[in-house]
């Protein structure tokens, strides 16, 4: 008679219930933690993206005002070359002044080598309208007699990231020497001259709202305010230049330097 045989029952080891949350718990901590640092890295990259595209701008823009205020224009006398300041605001002045080259109107502009009005300004976004640093320019000689600028001309949004911009003038009533600091004033009432400094200030819309913008500071100095405060330096230049000429173009011709 046979035996039977014996059968051995293998068991599979397993999870229970409770290993199974446990890990589930575990895995769902170790997700979250990596979408946290996901996002935060994110966040960081966009911040530091628009930060940069933000300098940039006001780099930009600075340059275009350095330029076009360093090229103003002043023939000697007359009261529509000079610089007009419209304060209304810490941070959102309007001005404008006379001058030549491509600055803040490009090269394609038809008046560019002329003397233009240029006026600077920051708008709020209206419509299809951006806002932001606009610009405003036509030339100064030979208009119309109804000729406006506020009708017949255009609007220019430079970068719709400017939310306001800050303008100081160095006082020329000032009376210093070199230990004294500098006195600038919100108010340009010589209308009919250029200020020797400006002191310009951009915001840049910040990277979070409720943040504070974003500053960028510069001085500029303007090579036609000595003209325009002294006239006569015009007029003794000239003479010296006059002179000059005389005496230079005597020697080849007849006495008095006149045509032979």
């Amino acid at each position: 008679m046979m035996k039977p045989r014996t059968q051995r029952l293998c068991r599979r080891p397993g999870f229970t219930l409770v290993e199974l949350l446990v890990a589930l718990t575990l895995l769902g901590l170790l997700v979250g933690m990596l979408a946290t640092s996901f996002y935060s890295v994110t966040q960081a990259w966009t911040s530091g993206r628009s930060a940069i595209d933000s300098i940039g701008h006001s780099d930009y823009l600075m340059e275009q005002l350095t330029a076009a205020l360093r090229s103003a224009y002043y023939p000697g006398e007359g009261e529509k070359y000079g610089f007009i300041l419209v304060d209304d605001g810490d941070e959102n002045d309007t001005f404008e002044w006379t001058k030549v080259g491509p600055a803040l109107v490009g090269e394609d502009a038809a008046f560019a080598d002329v003397p233009h009005r240029i006026r600077v300004s920051v708008t709020e976004p209206e419509g299809d309208f951006p806002g932001g640093f606009t610009v405003r320019a036509w030339r100064q000689d030979l208009q119309l007699d109804d000729f406006d600028p506020e009708i017949d001309t255009v609007e220019l949004t430079l970068s719709p990231r400017v939310v306001g911009i800050n303008c100081r003038l160095l006082d020329p009533d000032q009376e210093r020497d070199v230990n004294d600091e500098l006195n600038w004033i919100d108010e340009w009432a010589k209308t009919n001259t250029l200020p020797s400094a400006i002191e310009l200030t951009l915001y840049m819309k910040p990277n979070e709202d409720g943040e504070d913008p974003i500053e960028s500071k510069r001085i500029i100095e303007v090579p036609m305010a000595a003209l325009s405060q002294n006239p006569s330096l015009g007029s003794s230049a000239t003479k010296d230049s006059r002179s000059v000429t005389n005496t230079s173009g005597g020697g080849g011709g007849a006495p008095g330097g006149g045509p032979m």
